[in-house]
């Protein structure tokens, strides 16, 4: 993983970690359902976002690559595992 995009998962895992904080003092303090629904829908969401830029990233930087036949072959396996489990 480039260092640019290292950078700016952790950024963004950084800012879910927070939101998350977030939605846990407004289930102690008791706050209305459809506002914790809607904070819940954009921590997924960015979760979401989270998620693309690290396969676009793996694209990237190792499919995209090339290198040895089985080496390559085992990186299309992984991603095609992966995309498997988030399209569920």
């Amino acid at each position: 993983m480039s260092q640019e995009l290292q950078k700016e998962v952790v950024r963004r895992l950084r800012n879910v970690q927070g939101h998350l904080a977030g939605l846990a003092r407004m289930v102690e303090t008791g706050q209305h359902c459809a506002d914790v629904l809607h904070q819940l829908a954009a921590a997924r969401a960015a979760l979401d976002k989270i998620t693309q830029l690290m396969l676009e990233g793996y694209v990237a930087e190792c499919l995209a690559k090339g290198g040895e036949q089985d080496a390559v072959g085992r990186d299309a396996r992984d991603l095609v595992r992966i995309l498997r489990r988030f399209l569920r």
